[in-house]
């Protein structure tokens, strides 16, 4: 605010200026527009995220211009914590005992999907555009790793669906993301520096020490807060639900703090404490956690997906139309081979051979969160070198958040078709009771 409002000097469009570039009006409309998208979304039947999505695109300097670029831009710290605290929920969802459980299966599968998804991506995009071909094929095949558990969850519980598919994927969707997190903290330097050094030979071992250190750094400072954590937490037992609220959400804002200021995966350290946290309690206390800590993550993620849609270029989908669909078909086509080898390698069953596949192709959440922390890089890049590589992170953005609202659309009904096709849905739970979900 450059003035102070009086009754002498007041005007409406004065007012109207001051209040729209008020960060605390401007979470509060975030919050509004992301209740009133759910809720559109509820009566669409489709999942709640589509709808943050879709009214961010609306509300955003492409569409209505509710929300500014300076808003939007206002809000990295906002992203950035909300990246920390998506990151710390999927490793809340990695359980040690359920990968015991599921046997060596679910890691081969995992894996394999993974790294073959990964590359056979990255290929396709290389060979489909012209400029930073490495930098955008390394980042797509990275996030093309990645699926959202979402409907995979929705339909077990909505159908009381039970079988060996199921009993597969709900521990690999877990490791799924923790492994794409993973690529992603490796490729992402990578691809940085590749943009950045566009023409020049380039040395391998700058290319691996960079992305190593960030994957190390955050994976230790991760088991070392997590592990004074887990010390805190199991002193708190007895306490009250706010004391072990603010002690955990202490410890991811420590956690973001640290890998946020050596430029480390804002996802991967936050995603290590919960890991470790997941592991490192009792069950019924780690439950009452997580129950306590979704308080708090679930408002973050609806400012954080409105956000993400109010970002979104619309004027660039007409340009990148091809790369997008390269990259929705290619996933597609990757994970349902490399899934249909893997179990066949393994002897899986008739069902999960044919049907692994498809119930792993929805995405979601984390797609979109490493695509927010690439355009990040990309624009930090641009001012470094007073370069035009901002439009990659942009472009990334566009590709990742299509393809996204595509996938939540049609996941929930390609994942319910592949449970039906391999007989793990009761005959007597044919009602579909709608179950939403935030990532």
């Amino acid at each position: 605010m450059d003035t102070l409002l009086t009754l002498e000097n007041f005007s409406f469009t004065s007012f109207y200026d001051n209040l729209t570039s008020n960060i605390i009006y401007n979470i509060a409309l975030l919050l509004t527009l992301g209740i009133i998208g759910g809720k559109l979304a509820e009566l669409a039947k489709l999942p709640k995220v589509t709808g943050y999505i879709i009214i961010g695109i609306l509300a955003g300097p492409s569409a209505l211009h509710l929300l500014s670029s300076e808003v939007l831009h206002s809000f990295k710290p906002f992203k950035i914590l909300a990246l920390g605290f998506i990151g710390f929920n999927i490793g809340m969802e990695l359980n040690f005992s359920n990968l015991k459980t599921s046997g060596k299966n679910v890691l081969f599968i995992t894996f394999s999907q993974a790294i073959f998804t990964f590359l056979l991506v990255m290929f396709a995009v290389v060979l489909f555009v012209d400029d930073y071909k490495w930098t955008y094929g390394l980042i797509f095949g990275a996030i093309a790793t990645v699926t959202t558990p979402a409907p995979i969850l929705a339909c077990i519980k909505s159908y009381n669906v039970k079988g060996r598919l199921s009993s597969l994927l709900c521990p690999m969707v877990a490791l799924d993301d923790a492994i794409g997190i993973i690529i992603f903290a490796f490729v992402l330097p990578i691809s940085v520096y590749l943009a950045g050094h566009s023409g020049e030979v380039i040395s391998i071992t700058t290319l691996v020490v960079g992305p190593l250190f960030e994957i190390g750094f955050s994976i230790l400072a991760g088991v070392i807060i997590g592990s004074i954590l887990i010390y805190i937490l199991n002193h708190f037992k007895k306490g009250d639900n706010v004391s072990l609220l603010l002690i955990v959400v202490i410890g991811i804002l420590f956690g973001i703090a640290i890998g946020y200021s050596v430029e480390v995966s804002a996802i991967l350290l936050p995603l290590t404490i919960g890991v470790l946290i997941a592991n490192g309690l009792e069950r019924d206390f780690m439950r009452k956690v997580k129950l306590n800590t979704d308080a708090i993550i679930l408002p973050l993620l609806l400012i954080f997906f409105t956000l993400s849609g109010a970002e979104l270029k619309i004027h660039l989908l007409w340009q990148i139309g091809g790369l997008g669909l390269i990259y929705i078909l290619v996933r597609l086509i990757a994970k349902y081979l490399a899934t249909r080898f893997a179990s066949k390698v393994i002897g899986e069953s008739k069902e999960v051979v044919n049907f692994l596949g498809v119930a792993l192709i929805p995405q979601g959440g984390v797609a979109i969160d490493m695509a927010i922390l690439a355009e990040f890089r990309f624009i930090q890049l641009a001012n470094e070198t007073n370069s035009a590589v901002a439009e990659i992170g942009s472009t990334i953005l566009t590709v990742i958040l299509a393809a996204t609202v595509i996938y939540k659309i049609f996941g929930e009904i390609i994942v319910k078709w592949a449970f039906d096709k391999a007989h793990e849905i009761p005959q007597h739970d044919e009602d579909y009771l709608e179950h939403q979900h935030v990532l």
